[in-house]
Protein backbone atom coordinates (compact mmCIF):
# COMPACT_ATOMS: atom_id res chain seq x y z
CA UNK A 1 0.00 0.00 0.00
CA UNK A 2 1.91 3.64 -1.05
CA UNK A 3 2.04 5.69 2.32
CA UNK A 4 1.79 9.26 2.32
CA UNK A 5 5.40 9.11 3.37
CA UNK A 6 6.46 7.20 0.59
CA UNK A 7 4.69 9.48 -1.87
CA UNK A 8 6.43 12.32 -0.55
CA UNK A 9 9.76 10.73 -0.74
CA UNK A 10 8.94 9.78 -4.93
CA UNK A 11 8.19 13.34 -5.35
CA UNK A 12 10.74 14.79 -3.57
CA UNK A 13 12.98 13.02 -6.17
CA UNK A 14 11.83 16.24 -8.37
CA UNK A 15 14.82 17.57 -6.65
CA UNK A 16 18.47 16.49 -7.23
CA UNK A 17 19.46 17.14 -3.70
CA UNK A 18 17.03 14.61 -2.62
CA UNK A 19 17.81 12.48 -5.75
CA UNK A 20 21.79 12.13 -4.01
CA UNK A 21 20.75 12.11 -1.15
CA UNK A 22 18.93 8.97 -1.38
CA UNK A 23 20.53 7.05 -4.36
CA UNK A 24 16.91 7.38 -6.52
CA UNK A 25 15.47 8.72 -9.77
CA UNK A 26 12.53 8.58 -11.40
CA UNK A 27 11.75 6.89 -14.98
CA UNK A 28 7.63 7.95 -16.33
CA UNK A 29 5.93 7.19 -19.48
CA UNK A 30 5.32 3.46 -20.73
CA UNK A 31 8.27 3.62 -23.54
CA UNK A 32 10.44 4.05 -20.72
CA UNK A 33 9.06 1.67 -18.51
CA UNK A 34 9.58 -0.97 -20.76
CA UNK A 35 13.01 -0.27 -21.71
CA UNK A 36 13.98 -0.34 -17.74
CA UNK A 37 11.84 -3.43 -17.34
CA UNK A 38 14.61 -5.23 -19.93
CA UNK A 39 17.56 -3.18 -18.18
CA UNK A 40 19.90 -4.10 -15.44
CA UNK A 41 19.05 -1.16 -13.05
CA UNK A 42 17.34 -2.34 -10.03
CA UNK A 43 13.89 -1.20 -9.79
CA UNK A 44 12.44 -0.01 -6.48
CA UNK A 45 8.88 0.14 -7.80
CA UNK A 46 6.67 0.50 -10.29
CA UNK A 47 3.24 2.48 -9.84
CA UNK A 48 0.55 3.10 -12.47
CA UNK A 49 -2.84 4.41 -12.47
CA UNK A 50 -6.38 2.17 -13.17
CA UNK A 51 -6.87 4.14 -16.30
CA UNK A 52 -3.27 3.23 -17.93
CA UNK A 53 -3.96 -0.35 -16.41
CA UNK A 54 -6.93 -0.62 -18.42
CA UNK A 55 -4.93 0.46 -21.66
CA UNK A 56 -2.00 -1.53 -21.03
CA UNK A 57 -2.71 -4.93 -19.24
CA UNK A 58 0.94 -6.15 -19.61
CA UNK A 59 1.98 -3.66 -16.83
CA UNK A 60 -0.25 -6.01 -14.60
CA UNK A 61 3.48 -6.09 -11.88
CA UNK A 62 2.87 -2.11 -11.14
CA UNK A 63 1.31 -0.90 -7.94
CA UNK A 64 -2.43 0.42 -8.85
CA UNK A 65 -2.28 4.08 -7.72
CA UNK A 66 -4.80 6.86 -7.66
CA UNK A 67 -4.98 10.07 -10.02
CA UNK A 68 -4.38 12.33 -7.62
CA UNK A 69 -1.24 10.27 -5.97
CA UNK A 70 0.13 10.01 -9.33
CA UNK A 71 -0.28 13.81 -10.14
CA UNK A 72 1.52 14.05 -6.34
CA UNK A 73 4.29 11.79 -7.88
CA UNK A 74 4.99 12.88 -11.13
CA UNK A 75 7.75 15.58 -12.75
CA UNK A 76 5.52 16.35 -15.64
CA UNK A 77 2.57 18.47 -16.15
CA UNK A 78 0.45 15.64 -17.06
CA UNK A 79 1.57 12.45 -15.79
CA UNK A 80 1.55 9.37 -18.78
CA UNK A 81 0.13 7.08 -15.58
CA UNK A 82 3.08 5.07 -14.85
CA UNK A 83 6.47 5.90 -13.16
CA UNK A 84 8.94 3.78 -11.58
CA UNK A 85 11.70 4.94 -8.65
CA UNK A 86 15.05 3.04 -9.71
CA UNK A 87 17.97 2.88 -7.79
CA UNK A 88 20.85 5.12 -9.16
CA UNK A 89 23.96 3.09 -9.89
CA UNK A 90 27.43 3.15 -8.44
CA UNK A 91 30.17 4.43 -11.07
CA UNK A 92 32.93 1.97 -11.31
CA UNK A 93 35.88 2.19 -13.17
CA UNK A 94 36.38 3.92 -16.40
CA UNK A 95 36.44 0.43 -18.91
CA UNK A 96 35.36 1.23 -22.00
CA UNK A 97 34.70 -1.22 -25.21
CA UNK A 98 33.48 1.24 -27.81
CA UNK A 99 35.92 2.13 -30.42
CA UNK A 100 34.99 6.07 -30.81
CA UNK A 101 34.04 7.15 -27.47
CA UNK A 102 31.87 10.44 -26.63
CA UNK A 103 33.39 13.07 -24.17
CA UNK A 104 30.84 15.66 -23.00
CA UNK A 105 32.34 18.95 -21.83
CA UNK A 106 30.48 21.33 -19.79
CA UNK A 107 27.11 20.32 -21.45
CA UNK A 108 24.50 21.88 -19.36
CA UNK A 109 21.05 21.89 -20.81
CA UNK A 110 19.43 18.11 -20.17
CA UNK A 111 17.51 18.06 -23.26
CA UNK A 112 21.14 18.10 -25.29
CA UNK A 113 22.52 15.43 -22.52
CA UNK A 114 19.61 13.15 -23.13
CA UNK A 115 19.65 13.57 -27.38
CA UNK A 116 23.30 13.12 -27.08
CA UNK A 117 23.31 9.75 -25.11
CA UNK A 118 20.30 8.85 -27.56
CA UNK A 119 22.03 9.29 -30.97
CA UNK A 120 25.50 7.89 -29.37
CA UNK A 121 23.75 5.27 -28.71
CA UNK A 122 22.15 5.25 -32.30
CA UNK A 123 25.53 5.72 -33.79
CA UNK A 124 26.97 2.91 -31.86
CA UNK A 125 28.96 4.63 -29.21
CA UNK A 126 28.01 2.58 -26.14
CA UNK A 127 30.77 4.83 -23.70
CA UNK A 128 30.11 8.25 -22.90
CA UNK A 129 32.89 10.61 -20.24
CA UNK A 130 31.11 13.32 -18.36
CA UNK A 131 33.26 16.41 -17.21
CA UNK A 132 31.73 16.78 -13.73
CA UNK A 133 29.91 20.27 -14.48
CA UNK A 134 27.78 18.45 -16.79
CA UNK A 135 24.13 18.30 -16.16
CA UNK A 136 22.99 15.66 -13.59
CA UNK A 137 22.25 12.72 -15.68
CA UNK A 138 19.48 11.76 -13.43
CA UNK A 139 17.85 14.85 -14.32
CA UNK A 140 13.94 14.15 -15.27
CA UNK A 141 14.76 16.00 -18.41
CA UNK A 142 17.77 14.28 -18.97
CA UNK A 143 16.30 11.05 -18.41
CA UNK A 144 13.60 11.67 -20.48
CA UNK A 145 15.25 12.73 -23.32
CA UNK A 146 17.66 9.58 -23.25
CA UNK A 147 14.67 7.38 -24.76
CA UNK A 148 15.92 4.59 -22.80
CA UNK A 149 19.07 4.56 -24.39
CA UNK A 150 19.99 5.25 -20.68
CA UNK A 151 19.72 2.21 -19.55
CA UNK A 152 21.96 0.59 -22.30
CA UNK A 153 24.90 2.92 -22.59
CA UNK A 154 27.66 3.16 -19.99
CA UNK A 155 28.29 7.20 -18.98
CA UNK A 156 31.06 8.27 -16.48
CA UNK A 157 32.01 11.09 -14.81
CA UNK A 158 35.50 12.41 -14.54
CA UNK A 159 37.68 15.27 -14.71
CA UNK A 160 37.60 15.31 -18.08
CA UNK A 161 41.14 16.88 -19.19
CA UNK A 162 42.88 14.59 -16.78
CA UNK A 163 41.41 11.58 -18.77
CA UNK A 164 41.81 12.74 -21.95
CA UNK A 165 46.00 14.05 -20.97
CA UNK A 166 45.76 10.11 -20.46
CA UNK A 167 43.92 9.32 -23.61
CA UNK A 168 47.09 11.37 -25.74
CA UNK A 169 49.81 9.41 -23.94
CA UNK A 170 48.30 5.93 -25.07
CA UNK A 171 48.27 7.45 -28.17
CA UNK A 172 44.49 7.66 -28.62
CA UNK A 173 43.22 10.07 -31.48
CA UNK A 174 41.41 12.68 -29.81
CA UNK A 175 38.43 14.91 -32.00
CA UNK A 176 37.19 17.81 -30.78
CA UNK A 177 34.48 20.39 -32.38
CA UNK A 178 36.04 24.03 -32.79
CA UNK A 179 35.18 26.70 -35.37
CA UNK A 180 38.71 26.51 -36.84
CA UNK A 181 39.11 23.18 -37.14
CA UNK A 182 39.46 21.03 -40.46
CA UNK A 183 37.00 20.42 -42.38
CA UNK A 184 34.74 17.47 -41.07
CA UNK A 185 33.84 16.26 -44.53
CA UNK A 186 37.29 16.48 -46.07
CA UNK A 187 39.44 14.15 -43.58
CA UNK A 188 37.85 11.24 -43.37
CA UNK A 189 37.97 10.93 -39.72
CA UNK A 190 38.15 7.13 -38.67
CA UNK A 191 35.78 5.40 -36.39
CA UNK A 192 37.52 5.31 -33.54
CA UNK A 193 39.62 7.32 -30.62
CA UNK A 194 37.70 9.94 -28.46
CA UNK A 195 35.25 12.54 -29.85
CA UNK A 196 34.78 15.51 -27.59
CA UNK A 197 31.75 18.31 -27.64
CA UNK A 198 32.15 21.09 -25.72
CA UNK A 199 29.64 23.30 -23.66
CA UNK A 200 26.56 25.52 -25.51
CA UNK A 201 27.63 28.75 -24.23
CA UNK A 202 31.83 28.09 -24.66
CA UNK A 203 32.72 25.37 -26.21
CA UNK A 204 35.60 23.37 -25.33
CA UNK A 205 37.46 24.64 -22.46
CA UNK A 206 41.03 25.87 -22.33
CA UNK A 207 42.53 23.23 -19.91
CA UNK A 208 40.61 20.31 -22.65
CA UNK A 209 42.23 21.95 -25.86
CA UNK A 210 46.06 20.87 -25.12
CA UNK A 211 44.29 17.29 -25.33
CA UNK A 212 43.03 17.51 -28.74
CA UNK A 213 44.87 15.70 -31.67
CA UNK A 214 42.63 16.38 -34.55
CA UNK A 215 40.56 19.94 -34.39
CA UNK A 216 37.08 19.37 -36.60
CA UNK A 217 34.54 21.83 -37.85
CA UNK A 218 31.59 21.74 -39.67
CA UNK A 219 31.63 24.00 -42.06
CA UNK A 220 29.55 26.24 -42.36
CA UNK A 221 27.15 26.94 -45.73
CA UNK A 222 27.35 30.66 -47.71
CA UNK A 223 27.12 33.46 -45.60
CA UNK A 224 24.91 32.33 -42.63
CA UNK A 225 25.42 34.55 -39.30
CA UNK A 226 24.79 31.76 -37.09
CA UNK A 227 27.62 32.00 -34.73
CA UNK A 228 27.89 27.78 -33.45
CA UNK A 229 25.27 24.72 -33.93
CA UNK A 230 23.22 23.18 -30.83
CA UNK A 231 25.96 21.05 -28.71
CA UNK A 232 23.58 18.24 -29.81
CA UNK A 233 22.80 18.67 -33.52
CA UNK A 234 26.91 19.40 -33.86
CA UNK A 235 27.22 16.06 -31.98
CA UNK A 236 24.85 14.26 -34.26
CA UNK A 237 26.54 15.84 -37.07
CA UNK A 238 30.19 14.61 -36.18
CA UNK A 239 29.04 11.03 -35.09
CA UNK A 240 27.19 10.43 -38.13
CA UNK A 241 30.07 11.28 -40.28
CA UNK A 242 32.88 9.99 -37.73
CA UNK A 243 31.05 6.23 -38.17
CA UNK A 244 29.90 6.21 -41.65
CA UNK A 245 32.64 3.60 -42.61
CA UNK A 246 32.47 1.90 -39.30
Amino acid sequence: MLTKNTIKQIASLKQQKFRKELGLFVVEGRKMTEELLHSDFEIVGVYATEAFLSDYPAFAQAETVTEVQMQQMSGQDTPPGILSVVKIPQQGEIKTTSRLILALDGIANPGNMGTLIRTAEWFGIHDIVCSKDCVELWNPKVVQATMGSLFRVKVWESDLAIYLHHAKDEGKSIYGALLDGENLFQMQAKPEGILVIGSESHGIRADVLPCITHPVTIPRVGDSMTESLNAAVAGAILMAEMTKFD
